[in-house]
């Protein structure tokens, strides 16, 4: 059956008016969605499992009788949806939660996390959990980003010729992490939203690199219980999604209205499509590329990316209200050369907040961080294959000693360089409402440092491998609403993001 439906461009919001009009149901899209999977996850591998088939289709058939009688739940209703596979969830969902690590292959959450009941309570259907950077990125220095040993290595469904093995970790052909799968996957097709989460930068960066509409909130007002953390001071869920309007109706579920102030309306009423009033600050493009041990110099690509960056500035001083020329601290003076890193300092929360998740699951193979790192040393050629070779993150966690006070005092001491001295002050200093600068780079630091919000803007596509890239923004703590006015200003005067050739991906691969 012909449902008139192109999943690589199709939105939730596209999806919602099928639903509404009676031309779609939900057990419908189901089936759409799952079929795509079953086509293109063998190349992309940005699904690690997807629900029993019949557990969905009961779902969906209580939603479909839901909407026949009058009861919708809001714009969610009925839409299926990926989540990263940190975000735990029942086993009577039919669905796993490993966070790409084999030694949690079989493990049972006694709970799911708090953004699964709300995204449930919403109507929305968990259609499976999709892959990442194993435990997020932290486990290991410099691992391949997008690869797990449960899912495998994630590819972009743009990127022609896939990850290149010569390439660097988190080079212009890999697709970007950690929330690799939940990116490529609704790039794809094989959702038509995703929620990712981030603690520096893993929600921004594959989502630029998937010509994604992504929202990274300010920390805490998305509930964090149920996520497997990395540090409580930076880790926030946030949504991933081809149109504003869907990370925007997401959003709206997923964040907790008690810990923040949204809008009379909800964060829906601050897409106004229209620069308005915004000043806005950019940042020098070669400033804030990532350093070659993450993203290897492609002389072509940089090239593009700075013409094209400065190029929309160019466009924007005759859209917005003001755009002008800004500095913002760099990551070296936010830490001093490292001595303050916030990544780092992670390590000495990660044990306790790792064997507290442990303690809240059944049938797990570990219940220590020292187990991890043994099950990883004896599982080596599945664990600790060429390109993730190291856990080195995990063995800074067992021998990290950093004293609470101390901890406490380094962690305020990054906030307050990088938000209030840093994000805050450009912004005051230079009477500007947004920071703007290259999507893939080194400004989600700042933002992750401070704990900020940040979002993406689709920008082009790189002509000597296909990757898009785009443009970040942020703004002061609990800025949301002025992110998505930008977000939605971008949407309605720049031209609009492109689907990938994704059959033509596929068969070259």
């Amino acid at each position: 059956m012909d449902l008139g439906i192109d999943p690589l461009t199709a939105t939730a919001a596209d999806l919602q008016a099928k639903l509404s009009d009676k031309s779609v149901t939900s057990q419908q899209l189901v089936k759409l969605y799952l079929g795509r999977i079953a086509q293109y996850n063998g190349y992309l591998k940005a699904v690690i499992a997807t629900a029993p088939e019949d557990l969905l289709n009961k779902t969906a058939a209580k939603l479909d009788d839901e909407r026949a009688k009058g009861k919708i739940r809001g714009p969610l209703h009925g839409i299926p949806i990926l989540l990263k596979d940190n975000i735990a969830i029942t086993p009577e969902s039919g669905l796993p939660t490993t966070c790409g690590s084999l030694a949690l292959v079989g493990s049972k959450p006694r709970k799911s996390a708090i953004i699964v009941g709300q995204l449930v309570e919403a109507g929305a259907i968990i259609l499976g959990k999709a892959n990442l950077s194993e435990w997020a990125w932290f486990r290991s220095d410099l691992a391949n980003s997008g690869w797990s040993a449960v899912g495998g290595q994630t590819q972009s469904a743009y990127v022609r010729g896939g990850f290149r093995e010569d390439d660097s970790n988190g080079g212009h052909s890999n697709p970007g992490g950690s929330s690799s799968g939940p990116a490529v996957a609704v790039s794809a097709g094989l959702s038509p939203i995703s929620v990712g989460t981030e603690t520096m930068g893993s929600l921004i960066m594959p989502s630029e690199r998937a010509a994604l509409y992504a929202i990274r909130p300010t920390v805490r007002i998305v509930p964090q219980e149920g996520i497997i953390p990395i540090t409580l001071d930076g880790d926030t869920a946030g949504p991933m999604a081809k149109s504003v309007l869907d990370a925007v109706n997401l959003l709206d579920v997923l964040v907790d209205p008690s810990q923040t102030t949204v809008p009379e309306g909800g964060y829906k009423s601050a897409m106004t499509g229209q620069w308005g009033g915004i000043k806005i600050g950019v940042l020098e493009p070669k400033d804030w590329f990532w350093p070659t041990a993450v993203v290897k110099y492609e002389r072509q690509a940089t090239e593009q990316m700075i013409r094209e960056i400065k190029s929309a500035y160019e466009k924007l001083g005759t859209l917005a209200k003001v755009v002008k020329p800004v500095k913002l601290l760099s990551p070296e003076e936010a830490t001093e050369g490292g001595e303050k890193d916030i990544w780092a300092a992670a390590a000495w929360t990660f044990k306790d907040l790792l064997e507290e998740y442990l303690d809240s699951i059944d049938d797990c193979q570990i219940k220590t961080l020292e187990d991890l790192i043994k099950f990883n040393k004896d599982h080596a050629e599945q664990e600790l294959p060429p390109g993730a070779s190291n856990q080195a993150g995990l063995e800074r966690s067992v021998t990290e000693n950093l004293p609470k006070d101390e901890y406490r005092k380094l962690m305020d001491l990054a906030r307050e360089r990088c938000g209030k001295n840093g994000i805050d002050r450009t912004l005051e200093d230079n009477n500007v409402d947004i920071i703007m600068g290259p999507g893939d780079g080194l400004m989600m630091m700042i933002s992750g440092t401070a704990g900020y919000p940040s979002a993406t803007l689709p920008l082009g596509y790189l002509d000597f491998n296909g990757r898009p890239f785009g443009l970040q923004i942020m703004a002061k703590a609990h800025q949301e609403a002025l992110l998505i006015q930008a977000q939605s200003a971008w949407e309605a005067t720049f031209p609009k993001r492109q689907p990938p050739p994704l059959d033509d991906i596929v068969k070259g691969k």
